[in-house]
């Protein structure tokens, strides 16, 4: 069934290029062995624009909800793609990655977990692929995608240089170690950003007239990262004052607005989702040491 299924997404590639052309910069091939693809995303299209960019399959993270068609539900357990339940507990998606690459196969996620309706800046990264990397030691390669995905619109993506968390490698796999290794990882990204806007700008490309819809999000979104950010401000000035520390010469409402938002993303999974956040890291923790038929590795 597994090659049929591979054979299905062949012929839909070669179907769906003509309606998603894709420009890319970098290195297309993924190397079939144990890694992890991150990229930005933007849009409910990415994994098709990650597709075509790329040559091979190779499986994905994806909402559980899409299981609700058994045509899809057939063709993604045949390719190995992992499906997710957001906002739970989901001990089975963490098991199924683990054996992905512990069977050296990769695997490919999106970190911010969500649609990012503001392209001048990254969402906060979620840590699992931190912590899957740093559990299985796999290497890591980063892709950016431009702009939200559009059919019968030019699309653009750049894809990184593999490389690995191994100055994390002899560290606790803790709270404070999957915030750093998953700063690295963002950074890795946010460099791709900052290069293919560089290049895109160089050749006269400007981004796509956004829709009344999508700009009403966008500016929905920022509003809520500036009043995240107004509230850190907030919280800062108290343990200042209590600390008796001189107050900031500056304030948050006098950046741009998308320094603020992107200065709001290092608070935002705090501020709306820490406790489900932690039932996940836990979870990926208890998975990591129990293999599916429920053995604990030694």
């Amino acid at each position: 069934m597994k090659k049929f299924c591979v054979f299905l997404a062949s012929i839909g590639k070669g179907l769906l290029k003509p309606f998603f052309p894709v420009k890319v910069y970098g290195n297309r091939k993924i190397p079939v062995k144990k890694s992890i693809i991150v990229a930005n995303h933007v849009s409910g299209w990415d994994p098709i624009i990650f597709t075509l960019a790329t040559k091979g399959i190779t499986p994905f993270v994806y909402k559980a909800e899409f299981r609700k068609s058994a045509f899809l539900r057939w063709v993604f357990d045949g390719l190995d793609c992992v499906p997710v339940r957001r906002g739970d507990v989901d001990m089975n998606a963490t098991k199924s990655i683990l054996r992905l690459l512990k069977n050296d196969k990769p695997i490919a996620m999106f970190p911010e977990g969500t649609r990012n309706p503001n392209v001048d800046c990254l969402q906060e990264f979620r840590t699992g692929a931190a912590l899957f990397a740093l559990r299985q030691h796999a290497p890591i390669r980063p892709y950016y995608i431009w702009d939200k995905t559009k059919c019968l619109r030019r699309n653009y993506i750049i894809i990184g240089d593999e490389f690995t968390l191994e100055e994390f490698y002899d560290r606790p796999i803790d709270k404070d170690t999957l915030a750093e290794a998953t700063a690295v990882i963002k950074q890795k990204v946010d460099e791709l950003r900052l290069e293919l806007n560089s290049i895109l700008a160089e050749k006269g490309v400007k981004r796509r007239k956004r829709t009344k819809k999508e700009i009403e999000a966008t500016r929905a979104y920022n509003s809520r990262q500036q009043n995240l950010a107004k509230r850190l401000g907030e919280q800062q000035t108290e343990n200042e004052i209590a600390n008796t520390s001189p107050e900031p010469s500056g304030d948050a409402a006098g950046q741009t607005a998308a320094n603020v938002s992107c200065a709001a993303q290092n608070v935002d999974e705090t501020a709306t989702g820490e406790i489900a956040q932690t039932k996940i890291a836990e979870s990926a923790f208890v998975a990591t040491n129990t293999d599916s038929a429920g053995n604990t590795d030694k």
